[in-house]
Parts: structure tokens; sequence; C-alpha cells
């Protein structure tokens, strides 16, 4: 198992709010917390309707997922863009609008690049 540093940043009608976790490749509980004040999406958007979530990391591979902490129902996902690659591009990362609820949380599940 290794770590790797995770970015997610998740877009609203009033702008974006910035997400870090340092991810253990593997499992898919590593839940990212806001760079301002550290909260967990469901506290730091509460309420606040999300159209677009890129997330960025650096070996490997990424997926993430938007899930309720409460019921364990995953409600979106996707995958990262690597750092250096080709993206993100500006309108990447666009999901179904969903309105944040206090229970959700953003988590990254990442694996190792094979050697």
């Amino acid at each position: 198992m290794s770590d790797q540093p995770v970015t997610a940043t998740a877009f609203s009608a009033t702008g974006g709010r910035s997400y870090l976790v340092t991810s253990t490749d593997g499992t898919f509980s590593n839940r990212a917390v806001s760079t301002i004040g550290s909260a967990q999406i469901g506290f730091s958007q509460t309420n606040e309707l999300v159209d677009h979530i890129q997330v960025t990391y650096t070996s490997g591979g990424c997926a993430w997922r938007l899930r309720d902490s409460v019921s364990q129902v995953t409600l979106r996902t996707g995958f990262g863009y690597l750092v250096g690659s080709c993206g993100p591009p500006c309108d990447s990362g666009r999901i179904p609008p969903i309105t944040i609820g206090q229970n959700m949380v953003l988590e990254t599940y990442t694996v190792v690049k094979p050697t």
C-alpha cells in the first residue's frame, strides 16, 4: 500500500470549493476535506447545487464517488485526471446536478502504477 495526494474541486453556481486527501491505494476509505476549515463536502457545501467535480492525482489511476455516509448509497462517480496529462479541460467533470446534503462525503480510490 502506498499513499498519494489527491485534490478535488466541486463547482456550483457560486464557484468552486477545493478539497484534499492523502489517498491510500486500494481503498475507498479516503475522505476528502476542504482546504479551508478541513470540513467534508456535506458540511462545506450544504444545500449547494453541484454540477462539476474535478479530481487530480499523481500516479497510477483514480476514481471518486460522492456517497451518503448514513444510507451508504453512492450518488455520483467519476474518474480523476493524472497531474501533467492533457486534462482536466475546463468543462470536464460534469455530473448530473446534485444538491449537497449534510451527510455526503467525497471519497477517492487510487491504484498504484504497475512497474
